[in-house]
């Protein structure tokens, strides 16, 4: 048997999905509708009687709403006669991903986040074994960091690596543990198993750090991007000499970047979960048992 939801009472939010607070008429219709689409979006498949409880809105202009809804293909209904998301959606979505950007969504918080600390910010991927700098903002102070766009370095020494390190499938982590890690400097983690317990903590933290791991003298913090899916994509980073970035200072960069790649994975399609209970996608690494390391170097 079927039990309804118990949905909290939201009403339709002034100036939803971006629409003049002041709407009437048709762009006061439409506000309803994307609400009734963002509600199942969230909570559906949902019954007519839910949607009318969370939004507040009068029972025959919700039924007006989901036949124009349905027709169009925003929405379905089910065999239970509950509404779900529609196949018009897949169809702008697909649209929406096909034409994303990860550098150039990227481009505004990385020059705010080089504006707040005057340090350099990355924004890598990873290739193989490797991080790929796709982008970076420079200190405008004349000592930076080496690495240029286009560049690569190792995974397991660098703060963007251990990031999408920490979040890639348990055989791409498995096979990096098995074979050597290569030394940069005397910091660098060259041990699997202290590897691994490296990266259980940065999916424990939610951002990665480099002590000086990867280039002498450079100590670098980064955080997540994740995209529609819930996937990590991408890291951003500051970058910085040690000695005008001291270690006390990890934690507030950091509450930076996570609030830039907040908003750079919204900008990806991400919706964070809405529930502490609820879990990220298989894959994305968050809540993951670090995988058992296989030999030591």
């Amino acid at each position: 048997m079927d039990v309804a939801p118990k949905l909290p009472s939201r009403g339709v939010p002034a100036g939803a999905s971006g629409a003049p607070r002041d709407a009437t008429g048709t762009a006061k219709a439409l506000v309803k509708g994307l609400a009734l689409v963002d509600l199942i979006a969230a909570d559906g498949p949902l019954r007519l009687t839910d949607l009318v409880a969370a939004t507040g809105v009068p029972r025959g202009t919700v039924v007006r709403l989901l036949e124009v809804l349905v027709a169009h293909g925003v929405l379905r209904t089910d065999a239970s006669g509950r509404y779900d998301l529609g196949p018009q959606l897949a169809v702008w979505g697909q649209g929406f991903l096909g034409r994303l950007d990860v550098r150039a969504q990227a481009e505004d918080l990385m020059r705010a986040l080089t504006e707040q600390t005057r340090e350099t910010c990355f924004l890598g991927v990873r290739r193989g074994s490797q991080v790929l700098y796709i982008a970076k903002t420079d200190s405008p102070q004349a000592v930076r960091p080496a690495a240029v766009e286009g560049s690569v370095n190792p995974l397991h020494c660098t703060a963007i690596g251990k990031v999408l390190l920490a979040h890639s499938a348990q055989d791409v982590v498995r096979d990096l543990l098995a074979g050597p890690l290569e030394r940069r400097t005397p910091n660098t983690i060259t041990d699997p198993r202290a590897l691994a317990a490296e990266l259980a903590a940065v999916r424990e933290r939610g951002y990665a750090t480099d002590e000086i791991e990867n280039e002498d003298g450079v100590r670098c913090v980064a955080v997540p991007v994740r995209d529609h899916g819930g996937q990590v994509v991408a890291a951003l980073s500051v970058s910085a000499p040690a000695y005008r970035f001291p270690r006390e200072e990890t934690p507030d960069v950091a509450r930076r970047l996570l609030a830039a790649a907040q908003t750079l994975s919204a900008r990806l399609g991400y919706r964070a979960p809405r529930h502490a209970h609820e879990e990220a996608p298989s894959g994305s690494g968050t809540g993951a048992a670090a995988p058992e390391a296989t030999s030591g170097t």
